[in-house]
C-alpha cells in the first residue's frame, strides 16, 4: 500500500472541517441549538474556529501524516517575524480593509443586478459596552484571523506544496471563500485568501496573513463599536458615502478611481518592505554566509585560493553565476515550489472534489434563497 501523501492528507481534513461546520449550520437553521439561549452564537463560533479550524487540522494532519503536533506546526509556518514586519502588515490589514469595502461593493451591485437581495445581517443594539467590543472582538476577529488561517494558509498551502505556488495559492484563496458558506463573502473572501497566501509563501511565515486577517476585521469590530458610542472615527464609512453620494457621479467615480489606483500602490510598496525584512533579509544573511565560506575555504584550500586567483575569473564571469543562485534559492528556501512537481491521482483528489461541491453547493443555495 503506498503511504498517503500531504495532498491527501491535507484534502480528507479538510473535507472532514467542511462537511462539519456544514452540520453546525444547518443545526442552527433548525434551531437545533436553541437551548443555549443568548450564548449561542459565542458557543458555536467558538466551537467552528477552535475546534474545526484550528484543533482539527492540527492534530488530525498530524496523524495522518504520523509526526509531532510540533513538526506540524513547522510545515504551517509558524516562524517568527521581526517587529518592523508586524508594523508593515498592520498597515497593509488597513489598506485591505479599504479595499475589501470596494470589491464587496462592486459585487454587491453585481449580485443586485441578478435580484439578489442581501440579508440584514446583524441586529441593531440600543447599547455596545466596552465589554461587549472586547468579546465582538475575539470572536469576530483574533479566533478567525488566528484559526482560520491555520486551516487555508497552514493546512491548505502544505498539502498543496506540489501543485506549485500559483496552483496553490489559488485553490486554498477558492476554498476560503468558498468556506464562508454565503454568496455574500465568496467574491471578496476570495480575492482576500489570494492576497494572504502569497504573503505566507513570499515571507515563509502564517503570522503576516494573520495579522492582516485580524486588521481586516477588527477596524469592522471598532467601527461598529466607534459608531454605537460617538468615538473617533465612529462615523467614517456614513461620511465616505456622503461624500461620494452628494458629488457629481463622474468626479465621484474619478476619485474612487484614483483612491483605488493609489491604494494598490501602497499595498504593493507594503508588500515589497515586508519581503525585505523577511525572505529578502534571510537570503541576504544566506549569501553571506556564502560569501564568508567561499573566502574561508580560499585561505584554507589552496586550489580553491589558485582558482579564485585565476585571472580567468572576474566579477563579470560570476554574474550569471550569482544570477542563477539568487533565482534557485528562494524556491527551496521560501517552502514551496514555484513549479508542479507532480500531477496528483484521482484517488488523491476525492476528498478535495468532495470539499469544493459541497461547499459550492451551500454556496450556490444561498444566491437562490436570496433571488426568490
Amino acid at each position: 500500500m503506498k503511504p498517503r501523501t500531504d495532498f491527501f492528507n491535507a484534502s480528507l481534513t479538510y473535507f472532514v472541517l467542511i462537511v462539519l461546520f456544514v452540520l453546525v449550520r444547518i443545526s442552527t437553521a433548525v434551531d437545533l441549538f436553541s437551548f443555549l439561549g443568548d450564548a449561542e452564537s459565542y458557543i458555536l463560533n467558538g466551537l467552528i474556529q477552535i475546534g474545526f479550524m484550528f484543533l482539527l487540522p492540527l492534530f488530525m494532519y498530524s496523524l495522518l501524516s504520523k509526526q509531532k503536533v510540533k513538526t506540524t506546526f513547522k510545515d504551517f509556518r509558524f516562524n517568527k517575524i521581526n517587529f518592523k514586519s508586524v508594523l508593515i502588515c498592520i498597515g497593509i490589514g488597513i489598506i485591505v480593509f479599504f479595499l475589501n469595502i470596494a470589491v464587496s461593493s462592486f459585487f454587491s451591485f453585481i449580485l443586485q443586478l441578478f435580484g439578489y437581495h442581501y440579508s440584514t445581517g446583524s441586529t441593531v443594539v440600543s447599547s455596545y459596552p466596552v465589554w461587549l467590543f472586547f468579546v465582538s472582538l475575539l470572536i469576530t476577529a483574533v479566533l478567525p484571523g488566528f484559526c482560520e488561517e491555520v486551516a487555508h494558509r497552514g493546512l491548505l498551502l502544505r498539502g498543496f506544496k506540489d501543485l506549485g505556488m500559483k496552483k496553490a495559492i489559488i485553490l486554498s484563496a477558492l476554498l476560503f471563500g468558498l468556506m464562508h458558506l454565503n454568496i455574500e463573502q465568496f467574491f471578496y473572501a476570495s480575492i482576500i485568501g489570494a492576497l494572504l497566501g502569497f504573503l505566507t509563501v513570499s515571507t515563509n511565515s502564517i503570522f503576516p496573513a494573520m495579522i492582516v486577517h485580524f486588521m481586516n476585521n477588527g477596524i469592522s469590530v471598532y467601527l461598529e463599536f466607534a459608531g454605537a458610542n460617538d468615538l473617533f472615527l465612529g462615523d467614517l464609512l456614513s461620511q465616505i458615502s456622503s461624500a461620494i453620494t452628494g458629488s457629481n457621479f463622474i468626479i465621484a467615480m474619478l476619485i474612487i478611481l484614483l483612491v483605488l489606483i493609489l491604494a494598490l500602490f501602497l499595498l504593493a510598496w507594503l508588500v515589497y518592505l515586508l519581503f525585505k525584512q523577511t525572505t529578502g533579509r534571510k537570503l541576504g544573511n544566506l549569501v553571506k554566509d556564502l560569501k564568508e565560506n567561499l573566502s574561508s575555504n580560499s585561505q584554507t584550500n589552496p586550489e580553491t585560493a589558485e582558482i579564485m586567483q585565476d585571472t580567468s575569473i572576474n566579477a563579470d564571469s560570476q554574474a550569471p553565476f550569482v544570477r542563477e543562485l539568487s533565482l534557485k534559492i528562494p524556491a527551496e528556501y521560501i517552502g514551496i515550489n514555484i513549479h508542479q512537481l507532480r500531477k496528483p491521482a484521482f484517488v488523491e483528489k476525492i476528498f478535495l472534489y468532495s470539499a469544493l461541491l459541497l461547499s459550492i453547493g451551500v454556496t450556490i443555495s444561498t444566491f437562490i434563497w436570496g433571488v426568490l
